[in-house]
C-alpha cells in the first residue's frame, strides 16, 4: 500500500497578519510530482520551508513517514527530505563536484565525504542535470542557471525520499526548463516524492501528476487534470484564461483585464 510519505492536517499558515493557508488536509505519496501554484506573496516558498522543518507553522499537524516532523532529528530529517532553495548564496569558492559532495553529508555517520561511492554520486548527479563538464569550475564563476542546478544536483546527491524544491527552473532557458521538469517526474515515477513552486502553468500542467494552487485564503489540490482548469486558476490568480488543446496538453494563456 502506497501510504502517504508526506501529510498535512489542518494546517494554517501566517505572514505577519496576512493569512497564507488555512485548513490544509494535504497527502504527498511517493511517485507523486506536486507543482505548487499561486501569486507571488502567495505562500509558496513559506510553506516549502514549513514542510521542510525550517520554519514552524501557525497550527496543524505534519507528518513525515507517518512521524511528527517536529518530532524528528536534524540528521532524521536530512535523510527523509531535502529542500532546493530559490537563491543559491556563496561566501567561499568551491568547485561543483565539492558542492555536490556536501549532499552526501547525512549518509556519512560523521566521515569525511570524500569516500568513493560519495564522488560517484556527486559525479552522477551533475551528469543528470548535464554539468559534468562543470565538475571542476569554482560555482561562483558559473551562470545564474548552471548554480541552481548545481543546487538540484547537490539535492539528487542527498538522496532523500522527498524532494521540495523552490523555482526549481528560476534563471533557466528554454530548453533546460523543460530538462529539469522532465529529470523531476522521472525522479517521482521512479518512487520519489518531488513537490516543487513553479510559476510556469505550462510546465506544471505538462509534467506534474498533482497540484496545489494557493489562493487568498483559499487552496484547490488534486490531480492536475482536474486542478489546473479555468474555474480554478481565475480566482487563484486574479486574471482569465484561454485553454487551448496542444500537442503536449492543455496551454493556458492568461488574458487582459
Amino acid at each position: 500500500m502506497n501510504g502517504p510519505l508526506l501529510e498535512t492536517m489542518a494546517l494554517r499558515l501566517t505572514a505577519g497578519d496576512k493569512l497564507l493557508c488555512v485548513g490544509l488536509d494535504w497527502q504527498v505519496r511517493r511517485g507523486e510530482f506536486w507543482c505548487l501554484l499561486g501569486r507571488n506573496g502567495a505562500g509558496k516558498s513559506t510553506l516549502l520551508h514549513v514542510l521542510a522543518g525550517l520554519r514552524p507553522d501557525d497550527g496543524g499537524d505534519i507528518l513525515l513517514e507517518r512521524e511528527p516532523l517536529a518530532a524528528l532529528s536534524p540528521p532524521t530529517l536530512a535523510r527523509r527530505r531535502g529542500l532546493m532553495e530559490q537563491q543559491q548564496f556563496d561566501a567561499f569558492g568551491s568547485s561543483a563536484l565539492e558542492t555536490v559532495g556536501a549532499g552526501r553529508y547525512p549518509h556519512q555517520g560523521g566521515a569525511g565525504w570524500d569516500r568513493a561511492e560519495d564522488r560517484e554520486a556527486a559525479a552522477r548527479a551533475l551528469a543528470a542535470v548535464g554539468l559534468a563538464h562543470c565538475a571542476g569550475k569554482d560555482v561562483r564563476a558559473l551562470s545564474g542557471g548552471e548554480r541552481q542546478r548545481v543546487a538540484l544536483a547537490t539535492l539528487l546527491a542527498q538522496d532523500p525520499p522527498l524532494l521540495l524544491l523552490d523555482e526549481p527552473t528560476a534563471q533557466q532557458d528554454a530548453a533546460a526548463q523543460i530538462a529539469v521538469m522532465q529529470l523531476l517526474r522521472d525522479l517521482a515515477d521512479g518512487g520519489k516524492a518531488v513537490v516543487a513552486a513553479c510559476h510556469d502553468l505550462n510546465l506544471a500542467a505538462r509534467f506534474a501528476t498533482h497540484a496545489l494552487v494557493l489562493g487568498a485564503e483559499r487552496h484547490w489540490l488534486g490531480p492536475a487534470a482536474g486542478v489546473l482548469t479555468a474555474p480554478v486558476l481565475q480566482p487563484a490568480f486574479g486574471c482569465a484564461f484561454e485553454v487551448i488543446d496542444g500537442a503536449h496538453g492543455r496551454l493556458f494563456v492568461p488574458l487582459p483585464a
